[in-house]
């Protein structure tokens, strides 16, 4: 199974929750160890020093260990939650040079995208409450490592044409699935294209083992 991550969700989570709860710890003590007894100052600074070299070689070393990846058509790339998981799957590709009255630079490549809310991965005790997933950014990646986001343009001729019936953080049942339409202005020359979702800044960049951690290898959508 693909994911977004080569650690344990709940795992890197306890453990950047611990971190950031230790620090805070120990900060405190520094205020009041600041007017009690200065001389513990030193100790405490070396703990906190300590507690971040230890965090941030964790994290190194999940990023070092990783490599990219890249999910076949119809497969799916699971985004890991703490009590479960939502899969993405591109279903379907289109090239199109013009879409209504809009004509894009190279040509418009149109992807619909399923959104499904495994029903696998839930804790036992989740029930059937509903879930708003947090929207991914989608973007297009060359082979030279060149973005191509959503096309403005292109998507707002595709919605007056087709419709788009569903958005990225319209909410699921565990289960349930739909699909959207995202359509991207690529050059002609752009080779080896594949798609890229997921989420950026925090605290997704101090995850241990999460993609968007520096260095960390990505999990692609081939098209």
């Amino acid at each position: 199974m693909c994911t977004n991550t080569n650690f344990e969700s709940h795992l890197a989570a306890l453990v950047f929750l611990g971190t950031l709860g230790l620090l805070l710890l120990l900060a405190a003590a520094m205020m009041v160890t600041f007017f009690w007894r200065r001389a513990w100052l030193r100790y405490l600074l070396l703990a906190i020093a300590t507690l971040l070299a230890g965090y941030a070689l964790l994290l190194a070393a999940f990023s070092c260990t990783s490599c990219d990846r890249t999910v076949a058509r119809g497969d799916e790339k699971f985004y890991c939650g703490m009590d479960c998981h939502i899969a993405y799957a591109v279903q379907n590709v289109e090239g199109m040079k013009i879409l209504g009255d809009t004509t894009a630079d190279g040509g418009f490549v149109v992807i619909n995208l399923r959104s499904h809310f495994d029903e696998r991965t839930i804790a036992p005790w989740r029930g059937n409450a509903p879930l708003r997933p947090a929207p991914p950014s989608l973007a297009l990646i060359d082979g030279n490592g060149r973005q191509y986001p959503v096309s403005a343009a292109g998507q707002k001729a595709w919605e007056v044409a087709h419709g788009q019936f569903h958005s990225l953080h319209d909410p699921l049942h565990p289960g349930e699935s739909y699909e959207t339409t995202w359509v991207f202005d690529v050059p002609s020359n752009a080779q080896f294209v594949r798609l890229f979702a997921g989420w950026h800044g925090f605290p997704w960049y101090v995850l241990i083992g999460d993609e968007a951690s520096p260095g960390h290898g990505k999990t692609y959508f081939a098209l």
